[in-house]
């Protein structure tokens, strides 16, 4: 069971962070070369697409990790690693609730001026590598927690 949770949490961890670098990197530049109405007309249409990954990562993620933190609970060495990971996971749920979210509501439903697109999508990305770098710093502490597990060292 606690292989199981952990391969989740590495692997969940790991593919989040993959997905969110391709939304950061080749949706951002994309995005950003467009010029605003046609990137709010663009959102409208295709954001859907995008917002279907995240739960299909983030969900293995968080059971992984979540699982994992409660099966270390009396483990001194490895519980340390597990909260980290599943902090910085828990920072990216935060930062998606509070700003993602609304934000791309806003912009599918064409709610931003033209004239803030540019603003709303530096803050979304810096955001969003915010994000990236939550789920990197994730998947590093799960790996690490998962090897001590296994008594593998370092």
């Amino acid at each position: 069971m606690r292989a199981a949770f952990a391969y989740l949490a590495v692997l969940g961890s790991a593919a989040f962070t993959g997905t969110t670098l391709c939304i950061g990197v080749a949706f951002g530049g994309y995005w950003t070369s467009l010029p605003p109405e046609d990137f709010l007309a663009w959102f409208a249409v295709n954001s859907g697409f995008i917002a279907r990954t995240i739960p299909i990562v983030a969900g293995p993620a968080l059971l992984g990790l979540l699982g994992s933190l409660w099966l270390a609970r009396r483990d001194k060495c490895a519980r340390g690693s597990w909260v980290i990971a599943s902090a910085a996971m828990l920072g990216v749920l935060i930062i998606t609730m509070v700003y993602h979210l609304p934000t791309n509501a806003a912009l599918a439903n064409q709610a931003v001026l033209p004239a803030d697109v540019a603003a709303t999508l530096r803050t979304w990305l810096t955001l969003h590598a915010l994000r990236i770098a939550l789920g990197l710093t994730a998947g590093g502490f799960a790996l690490c927690a998962a090897r001590h597990e296994r008594g593998v060292s370092a």
